[in-house]
């Protein structure tokens, strides 16, 4: 079978997978008795947009976000597409990461470089870097490499996690070139809540984690900690060996920590917020395949204390957020006799208004600023940076119609580079086109981007530039998204170009320097639908898919081979499907992903092969009076897929994983 009919089987496979998976019946589902409906019940209305109360803070409505306008709007609203996954997503996918829930989920790319690497994302076509990531509102991205490791971000902590595809440069600045991810940090409504969490698992899994805290008089505090550790020690076929064979990963071990800590006051004319957040892994990095072990670590540390306070003033109201970060990663590599450390440290502050402007207006305006500082042996000196930045986001209802403009102008001044300045504007709509279906919008967005230099672009010795200018591009994408209390679609095209795309090439003195040279265009589609149904008292159905289409290009040289090629390792075709029943206290869920060729050489001649993966999991759960407990038992890769998600970096085989969860 030669691959082209390997890739046909492949994908037939998925679709036929898809018919036993997607199964919701359309029919309008019967209510509880208890008068519960599905999430999508609750954010279904529009709240009036000169409410300026920060309905986004409450956790019983997590379907408010602020990610597409820095205002809260209900994603039907919103002028762009947002994917909000809640802390039932996680429980469905047993997700351990932000990288884990994202891949099982959302609409974008995971790049995993094996089981213990860094995993990046890909949204729209764009690099890790080019994706914006905020925790609460702010950006958390590495200045010196300006992108994050998903798999370091436990979802123990998060109460949801918000995607908004599209530019988002005119509302947080530098790099939201694909979109922007925010991570919902949690938060106690109950006077007390507790629970204890272990696990175990395949190839060595192991570790457990513990939540409590509490609400009081208007003031919820809470506190987690997590320990992840696993060898990772499974077989995989090496086929570099001749001839093929199969081997054990070596060198594959992780262990992360994680701490976890939050004072919130929720009072209606004033809100704050403290809170630390601690991370500490330790892995081992192997070699592709089958060569030889270098005995190769990596240590992560990443330290975040952030704050904001939100108060009732006479014109509306006015937030002021800060956060300060450090981060340290040493890499170690005997063979090579290497042993280096890298350190940065990153002080944000965003202070903004928002107010309402006569009957039809809600607008807020505001300054940022922050520095940062990276030093590594590596690097000309220590690099800095300090960055400035105005921005202006509103809302305006007319009829029917809501429009979002939004404009940002930022200055960032590096040490031993060239200023760099850049505005951003767009403009988005969201169109109610029948006025007898309120649940029916057609959206559209476009916008400016760009993406600065990081340290290691300008500083990086030998090779960095410092003259290098900043990623600039636009982008637009038109849609359309209908929802009722318990079903929702929603399909978006898209369409996005940038230039002076920093690339990192070979140079006549051997060693390797970035330059302004690309120039990609990316379009695509992204659809989606789901349905959380109720039968009766017993039974519930929640089942979705979601499908994405993404041509991005090198329009750079023409004439030259690499011209209109496919970008290397992202799939042009991705789709994945999940079903979670349930009857009484028995839920079984199932999870699966069809993920297509990804081209790995410059002239699109040569594609790693496209995967499909499963998994399935059973929960029990049990309450003795005030006491719940759960059990879960999952298994992972279900259909024992030997797959490689970049380069000859194997995944692990079929396994299992045992779950015990106690809680009040």
């Amino acid at each position: 079978m030669d691959r082209h009919s390997k890739d046909r089987c492949e994908r037939s496979a998925f679709w036929a997978l898809l018919i036993l998976l997607f199964t919701a019946p359309l029919c309008q589902p019967a209510v509880g008795q208890d008068g519960t409906r599905s999430l999508a019940a609750d954010t279904a209305s529009t709240p009036s947009p000169h409410d300026t109360s920060d309905v986004a803070w409450q956790g019983a409505l997590p379907n408010i976000t602020v990610t597409a306008t820095r205002l809260p709007t209900p994603a039907l609203s919103s002028p762009a597409r947002i994917a909000v996954f809640d802390s039932t997503t996680i429980a469905q996918t047993a997700a351990g990461s932000v990288a884990d829930l994202l891949e099982d989920r959302a609409g974008l790319y995971i790049r995993r470089y094996g089981e213990t690497g860094i995993a990046t994302m890909s949204l729209r076509g764009t690099g890790s870097a080019q994706t914006l990531v905020l925790l609460d509102g702010q950006p958390i991205a590495d200045p010196q490499l300006g992108q994050l490791d998903l798999s370091l971000l436990p979802s123990v902590l998060l109460r949801s996690v918000e995607v908004m595809h599209g530019p988002t440069s005119a509302l947080y600045g530098s790099s939201g070139m694909g979109g922007a991810i925010n991570l919902q940090t949690v938060q106690p409504s109950e006077p007390l809540v507790a629970r204890a969490e272990t696990f175990a698992g395949a190839f060595g899994e192991r570790g457990g984690s513990l939540l409590a805290g509490g609400q009081r008089n208007g003031v919820s505090v809470v506190a987690a900690g997590e320990l992840r550790t696993s060898d990772n020690d499974f077989p995989y076929r090496d086929r570099a060996a001749f001839p093929p064979r199969t081997v054990q990963r070596q060198n594959a071990d992780r262990t992360r920590y994680t701490a976890y800590a939050s004072v919130r006051s929720n009072d209606r004319d004033r809100r704050w917020q403290t809170a630390a957040w601690l991370t500490h892994a330790e892995r081992g990095l192997p070699r592709p395949g089958g060569a030889a072990e270098g005995r190769e670590r990596q240590w992560d540390t990443q330290i975040r204390f952030w704050g904001r306070d939100d108060r009732q003033v006479d014109w509306g109201r006015l937030q002021t957020r800060a956060l300060v970060q450090h981060t340290r990663l040493r890499y170690r590599n005997p063979a090579q006799n290497i042993d280096d450390t890298g350190r940065t440290w990153t002080a944000d502050v965003d202070v903004e208004t928002r107010t309402p402007i006569g009957s039809r207006w809600l607008a807020t305006a505001g300054v940022s600023g922050d520095a940062s500082v990276a030093q590594h042996p590596s690097l000309s000196d220590d690099a800095r940076q300090l960055h400035g930045g105005t921005f202006v986001s509103a809302i305006g209802t007319f009829g029917r119609l809501r429009v979002f403009p939004a404009v940002r102008a930022d200055l960032y001044r590096p040490t031993a580079a060239a200023a760099r300045t850049a505005v951003s504007p767009r403009i988005g709509a969201n169109l109610q086109p029948v006025s007898s279906s309120p649940n029916l919008r057609l959206k559209a967005h476009a916008g400016r981007t760009f993406r600065m230099p990081t340290f290691n672009d300008r500083f990086w010795q030998p090779g960095g530039n410092p003259d290098l200018r900043p990623e600039r591009g636009w982008s637009v994408d038109a849609g359309v998204h209908w929802q009722q209390s318990v079903l929702h679609a929603e399909a978006t095209l898209f369409h996005n170009w940038r230039r002076d795309q920093i690339i990192w090439a070979p140079v006549r003195s051997g060693s390797w320097s970035p330059e302004n040279e690309q120039r990609v265009i990316a379009r695509g589609l992204e659809a989606s639908t789901g349905a959380r149904l109720l039968f009766g008292d017993r039974w519930s159905l929640d089942t979705g898919l979601t499908y994405t289409y993404t041509d991005a290009r090198n329009r750079s040289e023409p004439g030259s081979p690499s011209y209109d090629a496919p970008l290397r390792y992202l799939p042009r075709e991705q789709a994945k499907a999940y079903t979670t029943i349930a009857y009484g206290p028995v839920a079984v869920d199932v999870n699966a992903r069809y993920t297509g060729r990804r081209y790995i050489s410059s002239t699109g001649s040569r594609y790693l092969s496209p995967y499909i993966l499963s998994d399935l999991q059973v929960r029990l759960t049990h309450t003795f009076d005030t006491v719940r407990t759960e059990l879960s038992v999952r298994v992972d890769n279900l259909n024992g897929s030997d797959y490689r998600t970049i380069g000859n970096r194997p995944m692990p085989p079929r396994h299992l994983h045992v779950r015990l969860q106690v809680g009040l």
